[in-house]
């Protein structure tokens, strides 16, 4: 390498249309975490490049020593493309993310090696050993992190300029306590959830507000309020910051009063809720034990009260949904006017109970349906409906919701807490829908 520092690029690869073309946009709503870690993580002897390749284009002649990418579920076709053009010009490939993670061996058949789980504890290890000659095929550490000094991420290595919403991402724990079959982070975290010391989280931010000058961040984390003691005490840490941020929860943390003025005080401008039904029997048919959809108005009115916007997720072709169920949806968020909401097919990936379940009952009918952008493609025979009712039925929520017409009822009728911050967001959906694009898809 002539003694020059070694030049290793970290690449986002981006999804791919049905049509198997890269999804490609000039902008997108929010920065992703994963490369920016990977280059924190990185030692100071090494020149760390960052690509978002939704973003931008890869220069694959770019004199790169080794490549590193991240791959969800949605953009493993990507770096698989990715990791072969790399591959053909005699540049070794390293894979980590979910779908590497779940998927090894067939990952392996694209890329040199492939770092299952977390790569905080062997990633050094990892470099050491490609420099040496010595790159082993799968890296796992033997124990998970204790999340103790964690390095920044170096997220001034992106093109900030190309993110509408300048939300710098953050994680203050990992994993999730609860055990829904159809969700694939139990599996990921061997069902551990762990969180990291509030201190560390409280310098990061501060870092990040000095390096970047952005004062808004994303808790990219899956479940923030999965101990409640540690929430409170993360919120009242960041009311003296004065940042705004946004988070996810289950719904069933709404009972927490002390928890969601804390929230409030410390700056929360948006929560994701995963209510993924209205259907108590068909949150039971996916072991989300957590959620009781008889409590879901009195839990929402708590966010209206303390001024949290939110947005809910939804699935459709669970065990005990009927054709019935989308028009019960759009009722139900109308009659709490609901400021957002996403509605998918359930997709379970490989590896999940659910995705186990349905195979051993030959129900799978597109085992690649999570593969793809902008679709709602429903990949098994529901037990009480078609799969193209599922799927008609997923558009027909998305297009009615964000239209003018339920925008109007929602947000303006009267006017309230939401409706400036709903209005923006709502309007950017509404143009995707009425061009058959996926509102998830921006991000």
């Amino acid at each position: 390498m002539n003694g020059k520092k070694p030049r290793i690029l970290l690449v986002q690869p981006t999804t791919v249309h049905l049509d198997g073309t890269p999804h490609k946009t000039r902008w997108r709503l929010i920065m992703g975490l994963m490369i920016p870690l990977m280059a924190g993580l990185t030692p100071d002897e090494y020149d760390v490049t960052l690509c978002d390749e939704r973003l931008e284009n890869i220069n694959f002649d770019g004199g790169w020593d080794l490549v590193g990418m991240t791959t969800t579920i949605g953009a493993s076709l990507r770096a698989y493309q990715l990791g072969d053009e790399f591959r053909k010009r005699g540049i070794p490939v390293v894979f980590g993310g979910f779908h590497a993670t779940l998927q090894t061996e067939e990952a392996l058949h694209h890329c040199d090696a492939v770092v299952k789980g977390e790569a905080d504890l062997v990633w050094p290890e990892l470099l050491q050993d490609w420099r040496d000659g010595k790159l082993k095929q799968v890296y796992k550490a033997d124990k998970v992190h204790d999340l103790k000094n964690l390095p920044r991420p170096r997220h001034e290595l992106l093109k900030l300029n190309r993110y509408l919403f300048k939300a710098v991402p953050v994680q203050a724990s990992r994993g999730c306590p609860y055990r829904c079959s159809f969700c694939e982070i139990p599996v990921f975290y061997d069902g551990a959830y762990r969180t990291r010391p509030i201190e560390d989280i409280v310098e990061e931010i501060k870092q990040v507000v000095k390096i970047t000058g952005f004062k808004r961040f994303q808790f990219i984390d899956d479940q923030i309020t999965g101990k409640h003691k540690f929430a409170r005490e993360l919120f009242k840490a960041l009311e003296p910051l004065n940042i705004r941020f946004s988070c996810l929860w289950t719904i069933n943390s709404n009972h927490d009063d002390d928890l969601l003025e804390l929230a409030a005080k410390a700056g929360i401008f948006h929560v994701n809720i995963g209510v993924e039904s209205i259907s108590q029997d068909s949150l039971l048919s996916m072991n989300k034990i957590q959620n009781h959809a008889s409590q879901y108005k009195k839990l929402l009115k708590k966010l209206e009260k303390y001024g949290i916007y939110y947005s809910l997720n939804f699935l459709f072709g669970l065990e005990e949904d009927r054709p019935g169920v989308f028009d019960e949806t759009l009722k139900f968020l109308h009659e709490v006017k609901a400021p957002e909401a996403f509605f998918n097919t359930v997709t379970p990936r490989v590896g999940t109970p659910m995705r186990t379940q349905l195979e051993n009952e030959g129900r799978v009918i597109i085992p690649d349906a999570d593969l793809y952008t902008n679709n709602f493609r429903c990949m098994f025979v529901p037990k009480n409906m078609s799969p193209q009712e599922v799927e008609e039925g997923v558009w027909r929520c998305t297009k009615e919701f964000y239209s003018l017409k339920s925008m109007f009822k929602r947000l303006l009728l009267p006017p309230g807490k939401f409706t400036w911050q709903g209005l923006t967001e709502n309007m950017l959906f509404y143009w995707g829908a009425k061009r058959q694009i996926d509102p998830v898809d921006y991000y």
